[in-house]
């Protein structure tokens, strides 16, 4: 070998990190490289040529183990691991390689051996071991089943002591094993035999997976196990494996099972008595309708079953049916009754409208039968305290009935004592009634003093008037008013009949009280006689107690005696006003002067005939009233008189008035109109003012006279009636015919008879009558206590003209009464009119007309004082004196 070859392979051979030595065969070293020395910390000086033994392990002889003796021995490569103290005094393990160095003749001659230090591999491949160690131990300490699949084949990587318990075989036979294998016994996978793979879900899934599955344990029965499958990713992100743990849940499901169902159960039973407790709640509310608490009842029991959904329900209750909007008849179905005692008020019926999953118990729980069965206990509770609050109200309302009747029976009994005239105790009556009964109609039939006939009641309340003279007609034109009073002179003692009980009821009560749905009526009797009815109608909806009637029966007993009283006393004056009306008025007409006497007569003669009147005289002198007197004494009294102002209304709707009009007959015309002629059929038509009628209308006027024919305004029908006519004017017709402006014609027609009434100034006698009239109508109007007219003011009343006449002397009156403060109306109170036009009477002239009118008033009194002092509205006392004074004796001219 050359120089440079050797330096060449000293540098190569020095480069090597690892250890390196050369041996012959007899263990001498005969070349180290800069690694060893540094090893060992020896020159190369103390190794070259020295024996291995003796430099690196500190020998005299060749080791016992000697791997490069086996190298020259066997001639094959040499592998130990050796601890070997190195020049700082620590002890390294290395792995030392031996290799043959051969000749030509393949005959080993040296060895080359190199130490590599594994001290670091070997302490981690310890740590390593202990961490696998340590790692099993943890794995194995875990109860859960544990094992680690390799996602691409299925196969279990490692398995812990658990799961190899669970299946029944040793750890060894578990590793490399498909987990299908080992957990379905099957060669495919779960998903290919159609079962959920828990491991297949995670791959797809990428995160942990958790499922329960049923796998049968060594013994085959049957286990719950809960699966959590957690997949492990590598550096790329790969599921590199996935591990598998099992728990066996199988007694937790049982009894998570059981609690669920108990909690259920529970739930159930507080929906049960939170049911109970509503419906207790809603039966408790005061003033919630009935109706209202069983409707809501109905629908909370529907929803507090274990199936509300498919639960309906149905209540029947004192007549009534609620039920949920779902309810039908079915086979699944619990009823119960809810009674009081014997009495069946009512029931609760629950259904299901399809067969429940479970029926164990039948349709229903013994729970649900419970709570059912409780609802109608507490139904039948509120039954019994609404029937109880219900007398009870009853009761205190009837204890204060009868507490307020008694009060007003000693009301009454004070009131009706001051009561003076029927028509005053029938409305105070009618009152009561409508107090009592509100929206009452009340009906009072009272026999006259000779108990042949009832009397009219005409001043009476209209609202009392109006259906007494309808109810009364309505008998009268059926012939039954002789038959109802037969019936009440046969009553011998007081008795109610009533719209309830209609077996016994005389047939001329059907025609009083058929427009009415319910009424109720009872006799007015003394101890001695019956002398009225009572009869009051109500509505349909308005109830009565017998101690309503009992009320009423009590009030006429107690006033019955005083009605009497005022029917004989009220006869007796209105026979002597009758006896001395006949001679100072006719109706409603006062005057007693001749002129007034005459009109009279005419009347009574004119009224009978059917003769169409004319009725003239100035404005004020009482034209109405005189035809009104016709009408009342005709025989078309009972029929309608009908008025119209012909000097009220423009010539067009004059026309409307009288004649009509059909709809669409102008503008304005919405519907048919029937007209005052049409109005007054089988009665009177009085045309005021007939002297302002213009042309037009006095032609189609003439017509109706002519014929009593006349079409509607718009109408094409002629139509006929009976109407007598009765017309007036303050106008000179005979001059208004010459003058062009009235048809002489129509006023023929008019001017069949004639009334010329008189001017108030052609008949001052009257005056007196009239001013004590107007007088007492006004006084009572105002509620006023004037006793009468001054002489000095009746003088100025006596001597004024009056153009205004009768009309004018009343606003008179009227004005004066309501000036006036004191007891005697004067001069001052009079309007301004007269005390300005009339000069002060002389005395003689005053104290004549006293005179006169006292001795007038005496003689129609028969010389009775006490009468005639009433009349004149004097006390006797000052009616003595004015007599004493005027020197008035009987028989005095």
């Amino acid at each position: 070998m050359t120089n440079y070859d050797e330096k060449l392979l000293s540098r190569v051979f020095d480069s090597v990190t690892d250890s390196l030595a050369i041996y012959d065969r007899s263990f001498r070293i005969l070349r180290v490289n800069q690694a060893l020395m540094q090893l060992f910390g020896l020159p190369v000086q103390q190794v070259i040529g020295k024996y291995c033994y003796q430099v690196f392990y500190d020998r005299t002889q060749i080791c016992d183990e000697c791997h490069v003796k086996e190298v020259f021995r066997t001639g094959e490569k040499q592998v130990f691991e050796k601890c070997i103290k190195t020049a700082d005094g620590s002890k390294r393990i290395f792995e030392v390689h031996s290799f043959p160095i051969r000749d030509i003749k393949d005959k080993t001659i040296q060895a080359v051996e190199y130490f590599r230090d594994i001290s670091d591999q070997k302490r981690l491949e310890n740590q390593l071991l202990e961490s696998k160690e340590f790692n099993e131990k943890i794995v194995n300490s875990i109860t859960d089943n544990l094992t680690v699949i390799d996602p691409k084949t299925f196969r279990i990587i490692q398995a812990n002591e658990s799961f190899c318990a669970r299946i029944g075989i040793e750890h060894s036979d578990t590793i490399a094993k498909k987990c299908h294998e080992l957990l379905r016994n099957s060669i495919n996978p779960c998903e290919a035999n159609g079962f959920q793979c828990p491991v297949q879900d995670t791959i797809r899934a990428e995160h942990s997976c958790l499922f329960d599955r049923v796998y049968p344990d060594t013994s085959g029965e049957d286990r719950t196990l809960q699966i959590a499958t957690y997949p492990i990713f590598d550096n790329q992100g790969e599921i590199s494996s996935i591990i598998r743990l099992e728990r066996d849940v199988t007694e937790k499901r049982k009894i998570q099972d059981t609690l669920l169902k108990r909690t259920h159960d529970l739930d159930e039973r507080v929906k049960e008595v939170n049911c109970l407790y509503k419906a207790s709640q809603l039966m408790g509310e005061s003033g919630r309708p009935t109706d209202k608490i069983i409707e809501d009842c109905v629908n909370l029991i529907s929803t507090s079953l274990q199936y509300p959904d498919i639960t309906c329900a149905r209540i029947t209750f004192e007549g009534k049916e609620f039920v949920t909007t779902n309810w039908e008849e079915t086979i699944w179905k619990q009823s119960v009754d809810i009674t009081i005692g014997t009495e069946k008020v009512g029931n609760i019926e629950v259904a299901y409208l399809e067969e429940k999953p479970d029926m164990d118990e039948g349709p229903f729980l013994n729970e649900e039968r419970d709570l059912i069965e409780a609802l109608a206990r507490l139904l039948k509770d509120f039954t019994k305290r609404k029937r109880a609050e219900h007398a009870l109200v009853f009761r205190s309302k009837e204890l204060q009935r009868a507490q307020h009747q008694l009060e007003e029976l000693f009301k009454i009994s004070r009131q009706v004592s001051a009561k003076n005239t029927l028509t005053e105790i029938i409305d105070y009556i009618h009152e009561i009634a409508r107090k009592i009964f509100p929206e009452s109609a009340s009906l009072i039939f009272l026999l006259d003093s000779g108990g042949q006939n009832f009397l009219n009641l005409e001043d009476c309340n209209p609202t009392v008037l109006e259906s007494f003279l309808q109810v009364q007609q309505e008998i009268k034109q059926a012939g039954l008013i002789p038959e109802f009073i037969q019936y009440l002179q046969k009553i011998r003692s007081p008795h109610v009949i009533d719209s309830e009980n209609t077996t016994d009821i005389p047939h001329f009560f059907n025609t009083i009280t058929m427009k009415y749905p319910k009424w109720f009526g009872l006799d007015i009797s003394t101890p001695q006689q019956c002398i009225g009815y009572f009869v009051l109608a109500l509505s349909a909806s308005q109830e009565y107690s017998c101690e309503d009637t009992h009320f009423l029966l009590t009030l006429f007993s107690q006033i019955a005696g005083h009605i009497r009283h005022l029917i004989t006393h009220e006869n007796e004056i209105n026979n002597l006003r009758i006896r001395v009306a006949e001679r100072t008025s006719h109706g409603k007409i006062i005057g007693q002067s001749e002129e007034m006497q005459r009109i009279y007569e005419l009347i009574d003669l004119i009224s009978a005939s059917d003769a169409t009147v004319l009725i003239t005289g100035e404005n004020g002198t009482g034209k109405e009233l005189v035809a009104q007197a016709i009408h009342r004494q005709s025989h078309r009294k009972d029929s309608a008189f009908v008025v119209a102002n012909c000097s009220a209304y423009s010539p067009a709707l004059l026309e409307s008035e009288l004649f009509g009009h059909e709809k669409g007959a102008f503008t304005g015309a919405i519907k048919r109109k029937l007209g005052r002629i049409e109005r007054a059929q089988g009665g009177i038509l009085f045309l005021d003012e007939i002297g302002d009628i213009v042309p037009a209308t006095q032609i189609l006027l003439l017509r109706f006279l002519q014929d009593h024919c006349f079409e509607r305004v718009g109408g094409e029908e002629t139509l006929e009636v009976n109407v007598r006519v009765l017309a007036a004017t303050n106008r000179d017709l005979r001059k208004e015919v010459e003058a062009g402006r009235f048809r002489d014609d129509l006023y023929y027609r008019l001017n069949v008879i004639t009334l010329q009434l008189p001017p108030l100034r052609d008949r001052k006698e009257d005056i007196p009558l009239l001013c004590n009239h107007f007088f007492e109508k006004y006084n009572l109007k105002e509620n006023k206590d004037i006793k009468s007219f001054s002489p000095d003011a009746m003088q100025v009343l006596m001597d004024y003209e009056w153009p205004g006449n009768v009309r004018q002397l009343e606003n008179a009156v009227s004005h004066a009464v309501i000036l006036t403060q004191g007891q005697f109306i004067e001069r001052m109170h009079l309007p301004q009119f007269l005390k300005q036009s009339v000069l002060e009477p002389s005395s003689t002239c005053l104290a004549e007309n006293e005179r006169r009118l006292i001795l007038d008033v005496l003689q129609k009194s028969n010389w009775n004082k006490r009468e005639a002092a009433r009349r004149l509205k004097i006390s006797r006392p000052t009616l003595y004196s004015k007599i004493r004074r005027h020197r008035i004796e009987k028989g005095t001219a």
